[in-house]
């Protein structure tokens, strides 16, 4: 969704503004660039490493997921790595480079979305991500996944981000969350409450223009609709605690739709005492299209910092 409907015009303004705004110290993370970026790990015949089509059950409905696993005996610590809306951006090669760093990623379709089953709606992703890690964390979930339930990071992108921050709160045994371009969609709720009926149908399509035949049950102007009357609810900051209490890493980007940019959920962190926050402001757009090297080397070097990290290689 907000790949095309980035105000670039706005690019000098917003990217000013918060460089402007004062902020609490926060680390920018390593520049190193980890191993895992251009190398393969060594092969282990024994276990090596494996992709798989999964599927887990939200809700009574078969979600889609696929889970990458690294070399070497489990069970391995992961990474739930949550895409946006609709998800034509999936971050994969940001899950292979963890993958090579030793770390099992999880990555799924919401109900709803990409041929998993049920209709989408924009809470159904936290519900989703309930029922992944229930999933994981059974006697039968063991098994199936190979993930170390103590050892788990959540990071979502756009969409992924608000999944991520919800998930944050409702599962304080998440170990970190990493937030990549997160959407706040209350800042759309706002906006979109403005305009009347006639003009939020009429801009819907072309807010919403990469939806269509990727959704079951949700089109633009369902979307439009839903953001309207619900979304104020859907606020970054309402996690802010939640957040506080774990490491979180935070990217945003320059020339991304001021939605994106966190700005109240980042100056909330910034005030509290208690907050482990790694930032960045990234020069390039909402999809990290030409940093990608640079978002993999940020997140590799976060999450290497983190208790729950696989043994160095």
């Amino acid at each position: 969704m907000h790949f095309r409907r980035i105000a670039l015009h706005r690019y000098c303004t917003i990217a000013a503004a918060l460089f402007l705004i004062p902020l609490a110290p926060v680390s920018s993370g390593a520049s190193a660039t980890p191993a895992a970026i251009d190398q393969d790990p060594p092969i282990n015949h024994v276990h090596p490493a494996v992709g798989a089509g999964l599927q887990f059950t939200s809700h009574g409905k078969r979600v889609n997921a696929m889970l990458y696993l690294p070399a070497g005996a489990g069970p391995h610590p992961a990474v739930i790595l949550l895409h946006g809306l609709p998800g034509n951006e999936q971050n994969l090669d940001l899950a292979r480079a963890m993958q090579r760093a030793g770390w099992a990623v999880v990555t799924f379709h919401y109900r709803g979305s990409w041929g998993s089953g049920g209709t989408f709606t924009l809470g159904g992703g936290c519900d989703d991500v309930d029922a992944l890690l229930q999933d994981i964390s059974s006697h039968a979930g063991r098994q199936k996944w190979d993930i170390d339930s103590h050892r788990m990071v959540v990071i979502g992108h756009s969409y992924g981000g608000f999944v991520a921050a919800c998930a944050a709160r409702r599962h304080p045994e998440l170990t970190a969350v990493g937030l990549l371009a997160p959407w706040d969609i209350s800042y759309d709720a706002v906006s979109f409450s403005k305009l009347s009926e006639r003009d939020a149908r009429a801009r819907a399509p072309s807010i919403f223009n990469d939806v269509d035949g990727r959704l079951t049950g949700a089109n633009a102007q369902v979307l439009m609709q839903a953001i309207r009357t619900e979304g104020r609810s859907f606020t970054l900051t309402a996690a802010a605690s939640a957040l506080s209490r774990r490491p979180v890493l935070l990217a945003t980007a320059t020339r991304d739709d001021p939605d994106d940019q966190a700005d109240d959920l980042h100056a909330a962190l910034a005030k509290m005492p208690t907050a482990h926050l790694t930032y960045r402001l990234f020069d390039t757009d909402h999809g990290f299209d030409d940093q990608r090297i640079a978002l993999e080397t940020y997140v590799l070097n976060w999450l290497a910092t983190l208790p729950a990290a696989p043994a160095r290689r």
